[in-house]
C-alpha cells in the first residue's frame, strides 16, 4: 500500500479562519497563532495565522493557502480579510450580506460574468459552502456584533495571476479566483471531483451558448486538429479519459451533435467498447486494432506485427488497407450511439497520428462539421 495523502484546507476555510482570528483581535484584542475551526463535514481543523494588523476600526488578517498533497496552483498563496466596523452597509450587488455584515471581494477575487455556476452573475465568485462557514464564524460572536455592522473585504494580492493557471476565465469568473469549498477540508483531487470540475465546465459552455453541438477531445493535438479543418473551439471539451462519462453529460445536457476528434491510441479503445480510456481501467490497444485488421482483410503477417507492436503509431504502419481507419472511426460513431442509447444524438469522429497526419473519420463527418460552421 502506498503511503497515505495528506489532505489541506481550502481557500474557503482560509477566509473563515480570517475572520475569525480578526475577530477575536477586533473585540477582545487577542493575536490568536492558530485558529480551530468545525468544517462543515464536521472535522475539526487547525489553521496558522500568519499576519495580524490593526488600525483605528479595522483588522487585517492573512493566512497561507495548504493544500496537502493535492496538485493545486493555490498551494501557499496568501489569503486576507480586512474586517472594518462601519456605521452602515454600504450598497455592494457583487457582495453577501450576512445578517449585519458585508461579505465583499477585493483584488485578486473573481467575479461571476456567466451563467451556469453555484454564484449568481455579477457577484463575487464566493461559493455557498464557504460563506456557511464564514457565517457560522460570525455566529460565534452573535452577542458582541449585535449593534454593530462589519464590512468584510477578502483579497488575494497574486489571485488575478494564479487564476490563469485555473479553469476560471474559461468558466467566466474574471479578474481572480473563486473561494471554494464544500465541505472546508481539501482531500487530494479525485477521479470525482476531475468529473465534477468538467462537469462545471460544460455545463457552463451550455448555459452561455445556443449551440447545439459540442466537440470532444482527448487533449491539446485534438484542440489543434480543430483549428485545422476551422472548426470553432469555443465549444470545445478536453474529456482526458472520461469518454461515457462526458458523453452521459452531453446527453443530459441536451446536446444533439458531438463531434469526436481523436488520436487513434485511445479512440481505438471506443472501437472495442472501453468508455474508460486510462491505460490502467483497460489497454487492449493492439488487440482491438489486431482483430479489425484481420476482419478488414489485412495479411496474417501484419496482423502478427500489429498485436506485437510497442505503441499504436507504430502499428499504423503496418495497416496496409486504405479504408481501415475510415471503418474505424465509422465504429467509433457507432459504439457511441450504442452506448447512449438513442438515436437522436448524431456523433461524427474524426482519428489522427502524431505524425500530424489524418488518418480517417466517420461518412457524415464534414457534413456536419459544415452544419454547426453556418
Amino acid at each position: 500500500m502506498g503511503k497515505k495523502l495528506k489532505s489541506g484546507y481550502t481557500t474557503g476555510s482560509c477566509c473563515a479562519a480570517a475572520i475569525a482570528a480578526g475577530l477575536n483581535f477586533l473585540i477582545y484584542n487577542r493575536k490568536l497563532k492558530n485558529i480551530q475551526l468545525e468544517t462543515l463535514n464536521s472535522k475539526k481543523i487547525k489553521i496558522p495565522i500568519l499576519k495580524l494588523r490593526k488600525k483605528n476600526n479595522f483588522v487585517t488578517v492573512g493566512v497561507k493557502k495548504y493544500s496537502g498533497d493535492d496538485p493545486d496552483v493555490t498551494n501557499g498563496i496568501e489569503i486576507y480579510a480586512k474586517i472594518k466596523v462601519v456605521k452602515k452597509l454600504k450598497k455592494d450587488s457583487a457582495g453577501y450580506i450576512l445578517g449585519n455584515n458585508l461579505i465583499t471581494g477585493g483584488r485578486g477575487i473573481g467575479k461571476v460574468t456567466k451563467k451556469g455556476l453555484r454564484c449568481e452573475v455579477g457577484k463575487y465568485a464566493i461559493n455557498p459552502g464557504p460563506l456557511k462557514m464564514m457565517e457560522l464564524v460570525l455566529n460565534d460572536f452573535v452577542d458582541e456584533l449585535e449593534n454593530i455592522f462589519l464590512e468584510i473585504t477578502l483579497y488575494i494580492p497574486k489571485g488575478r495571476e494564479i487564476s490563469k493557471k485555473t479553469f476560471n476565465p474559461k468558466l467566466g469568473i474574471i479578474g481572480g479566483i473563486s473561494i471554494l469549498g464544500s465541505t472546508g477540508i481539501l482531500n487530494p483531487m479525485s477521479e470525482e471531483a476531475l468529473k465534477d470540475s468538467l462537469y462545471v465546465e460544460m455545463k457552463v459552455l451550455k448555459e452561455n451558448s445556443d449551440k447545439d453541438y459540442i466537440v470532444f477531445v482527448f487533449g491539446n493535438y485534438g484542440k489543434k486538429y480543430c483549428e485545422n479543418i476551422g472548426l470553432d473551439s469555443s465549444n470545445l471539451m478536453v474529456i482526458s479519459n472520461y469518454v461515457g462519462y462526458m458523453l452521459e453529460v452531453a446527453k443530459e445536457l441536451k446536446y444533439n451533435k458531438i463531434i469526436l476528434i481523436g488520436h487513434i491510441g485511445k479512440a481505438i479503445k471506443i472501437a472495442g467498447g472501453i468508455f474508460n480510456t486510462h491505460s490502467k481501467v483497460a489497454d487492449a490497444r493492439m488487440e482491438i486494432m489486431g482483430a479489425n485488421a484481420f476482419l478488414n482483410g489485412e495479411s496474417n503477417e501484419n496482423v502478427k506485427r500489429v498485436l506485437s507492436s510497442n505503441t499504436v503509431e507504430e502499428a499504423c504502419d503496418y495497416i496496409e488497407n486504405d479504408d481501415f481507419f475510415f471503418k474505424i472511426a465509422n465504429k467509433v460513431s457507432e459504439k457511441i450511439k450504442h452506448y447512449l442509447k438513442t438515436e437522436e444524438v448524431q456523433c461524427e469522429v474524426l482519428l489522427f497520428s502524431f505524425k500530424e497526419k489524418i488518418l480517417g473519420y466517420s461518412d457524415k463527418f464534414y457534413k456536419l462539421i459544415e452544419e454547426v460552421k453556418e
